[in-house]
């Protein structure tokens, strides 16, 4: 974008061309999902063990551990993903705002959903083709706003969540199988007590019917309750306390772009937290 003349570089460029252009962004998806691969049958058998903190404190116990009583719940085996930069690749919404030297705004991003367009993250699609063959179901948890949105027709304008339908059809475009019932696609504000970007209660809903096998995100939040809001120390230290937990039944992605890493930094000056030494 321009100012004053002289050419200023967006604070998204670097983060939006490496996820558009480098092989390492690539490489590290397919190796992610590869990993999370590997575990499928594994975690799929281990009837007693949950990726969940919640779900396990339920049982009693702790996420990765032996809980009895959740394998005698007979619950559901399930992977719970997150959307976006998890298994949709909006980049090009990202390097629209570049273009235009925008920021993101909620018109701006509810529009982009609409076009139905976004591109499958590397490596997810065939993670996801596993899992279903492997008798797992496959649940996404997604921070894409329900809200009504304007339209020409009384039906466009009187749905409560047509980011819904666009979402579902953006995963097939993409290559995603169909889902086998819209219930597996869970969006932010679908119920009032789901209007907020915490996934908790969406993932104790979940937990009800489901075993949590896996958790698969690109930010803690996706991974964990009450970690989204916390400060960079807090974040250091839980993923410290968790670490048993990563690459085994939590797998995370890396996104550079956006993330509740950002508004960790919001303490203080950003480049206060540089570390010369």
């Amino acid at each position: 974008m321009i100012a004053s003349g002289c050419t200023v570089q967006h604070d998204s460029m670097n983060a939006i061309l490496w996820i558009q252009t480098s092989a390492e962004y690539q490489s590290n998806s397919e190796m992610v999902f590869n990993v999370a691969e590997s575990r499928l049958s594994l975690l799929r058998d281990k009837q007693d063990v949950t990726a969940d903190i919640d779900q396990a404190k339920s049982f009693g116990c702790s996420a990765g551990t032996s809980c009895p009583g959740l394998a005698a719940a007979g619950l559901i085996p399930a992977v719970v993903l997150d959307v976006d930069e998890t298994v949709l690749d909006n980049s090009v919404f990202g390097a629209r705002l570049i273009k235009d030297g925008g920021q993101w705004r909620p018109g701006a991003w509810d529009d982009w959903v609409s076009e139905k367009s976004a591109i499958a993250v590397p490596g997810a699609l065939a993670f996801v083709e596993r899992a279903r063959a492997e008798g797992v179901a496959v649940i996404y948890v997604t921070n894409r706003r329900c809200s009504v949105r304007g339209g020409l027709s009384e039906s466009s304008s009187n749905n409560p969540c047509p980011q819904k339908l666009d979402t579902l059809e953006n995963l097939v475009t993409a290559g995603y199988p169909p889902l086998a019932s819209v219930d597996l696609l869970i969006l932010r504000g679908e119920r009032p007590e789901w209007d907020s970007s915490e996934k908790q209660p969406r993932r104790q809903h979940i937990a009800e019917r489901y075993r949590i096998m896996m958790l698969i995100g690109d930010d803690l939040g996706d991974l964990a309750s009450n970690i989204k809001k916390t400060s960079v120390e807090e974040r250091a230290r839980f993923v410290s306390t968790h670490q048993s937990l990563l690459g085994e039944y939590w797998f995370q992605l890396t996104n550079p772009a956006y993330g509740s890493w950002r508004g960790a930094l919001s303490g203080k000056p950003a480049q206060d937290y540089l570390r010369l030494n």
